[in-house]
């Protein structure tokens, strides 16, 4: 069986590209994420797949499991999830107008052991945003679960322009990539 150690609606779709009628399932991982003390967002990100992963694959060592995070770096400054509104307030004021760097790790998984990773990485440029369409952004909720305080797929509120690397790096799940890795472990063909 494969599993994705997710609960994002987001993961879920993105690797349902990649697997067609293929099954899976989403088990959403106990690790704590805050435990980690790595500053280097690149590192932390791919640490934090792997610690998800590991905690999903070691309770069920018969399995493929697909961990991944997402988090958004601007100016060597980590946004991963706001604590809350303010926080995601804070956020966009920051970001917005300017480039950034979302950054997504996965690990892919089979008896508790890491089969293969990857960090990828895209370049993101957010038009600003006055206060007003940040209230009303605000107010669907929808930047409250989302690394960096936005969703790319949020286009009614959110206009962007990718820079460099990928739409589903972006969303939280580098389907070329992962695929690719998935063929060569010899799970899909």
């Amino acid at each position: 069986m494969i599993i994705l150690a997710s609960q994002s609606p987001r993961r879920k779709e993105l690797l349902k590209e990649i697997l067609g009628d293929i099954p899976f399932v989403c088990i959403p991982s106990s690790f704590n994420e805050r435990e980690i003390s790595e500053t280097d967002v690149r590192k932390l990100c791919l640490e934090e797949a792997l610690c998800k992963g590991e905690v999903v694959s070691l309770a069920h060592m018969d399995d493929i499991v697909i961990s991944a995070d997402t988090m958004v770096s601007y100016k060597g400054i980590q946004l991963g999830k706001p604590k809350d509104e303010e926080d995601a307030r804070r956020m966009l004021r920051l970001i917005t107008g300017d480039v950034h760097e979302v950054i997504t790790a996965y690990a892919i998984f089979k008896g508790g052991k890491v089969q293969e990773k990857r960090v990828c990485r895209a370049r993101v440029y957010l038009e600003k945003m006055a206060d007003l369409e940040i209230e009303e952004y605000l107010d669907t909720l929808s930047p409250l679960d989302k690394a960096g305080a936005y969703g790319i797929q949020d286009k009614d509120f959110i206009e962007s322009k990718i820079l460099s690397g990928s739409y589903e790096t972006i969303v939280g799940l580098p389907i070329d990539e992962l695929e690719e890795d998935l063929v060569k472990l010899g799970i899909i063909e």
